[in-house]
């Protein structure tokens, strides 16, 4: 499996051939979303998304490399957009933008809980999928070449459906500190019990095994990135905003660095004869 071979460290050997090395974190990134490791799948989407918007130009110079990188840079975007929905965490600012621009609106209906949004992207941006077990040629359905994407499809699905109520949550729990369970259920139309255990869902999702070090890419520990927090006591849920103030001086510093390379740029093109 790439997955339990693949280093994170630059010295690998997919970092020598640059499209070796974005075909390598495609796949990667796709089967740690499969795993419902969301903050690892983002975390490798947004670095190789971030490196092709600083190499384009060097694909350009190739039709058929730069078509390749184009193709996997779209889909990337689209298994970036689903993963931040069903796992609302920051990424680079730039990164952010593209995604906003290209996939806003589907986000939107996917927060909102429309699985055809989901599926849409998904069938867009999955890989190619081959069955490991061979046909049976005497009783072969017509559609058999699709079996192995239909699967995936509703693995994926299913989770999707699992935590279809988790964003209205989410967004309930922003809003407050402290408030009767029973009176929170209300507002989603649920029952106090039902309530309780989609409480219990949230929880368990929102809990990520994360790499953190080491050689193979499936080591990791637990952790939460979640932006809300709670316990409840007896009756009463208790909730704690755990988002970290954001950082604005990394932004102006990038933009500096933007500025002053385009400086240098046009000083270059005023000096030509």
């Amino acid at each position: 499996m790439v997955a339990h071979s693949h280093s994170f460290l630059p010295q690998s050997m997919y970092s020598r051939v640059p499209e070796c090395q974005v075909t390598t974190y495609y796949y990667v990134g796709f089967a740690y979303l499969m795993m419902r490791r969301y903050q690892d799948a983002i975390r490798v989407f947004a670095n190789i998304l971030l490196y092709i918007q600083r190499t384009k130009s060097m694909f350009q110079r190739t039709t058929y490399k730069y078509e390749m990188i184009n193709k996997q840079n779209e889909q990337m975007h689209a298994l970036l957009a689903i993963a931040l929905t069903m796992y609302p965490m920051r990424i680079d600012e730039s990164i952010h933008l593209q995604l906003r621009e290209k996939y806003g609106d589907k986000m939107l209906r996917m927060q909102k809980g429309d699985p055809q949004v989901y599926e849409e992207l998904f069938s867009y941006s999955c890989p190619k999928f081959l069955s490991p077990v061979v046909p049976n040629y005497d009783n072969m359905h017509p559609n058999y070449h699709k079996e192995p994407f239909l699967q995936q499809l509703k693995v994926f699905a299913d989770e999707v459906q699992q935590q279809a109520q988790l964003s209205t949550i989410r967004s309930f729990l922003k809003l407050y500190t402290t408030m009767p369970v029973a009176k929170l259920a209300g507002f989603l139309d649920l029952t106090e019990q039902e309530f309780r255990i989609q409480l219990l869902v949230f929880k368990h999702k929102m809990k990520n095994l994360v790499w953190t070090s080491g050689i193979s890419a499936l080591d990791g520990e637990f952790q939460s990135a979640s932006e809300v927090d709670f316990y409840i006591d007896k009756d009463m849920i208790h909730i704690a905003d755990t988002k970290v103030a954001r950082r604005y001086g990394d932004f102006f510093i990038r933009q500096i660095h933007k500025f002053e390379e385009l400086n240098r740029t046009l000083k270059k093109m005023g000096q030509r004869p």
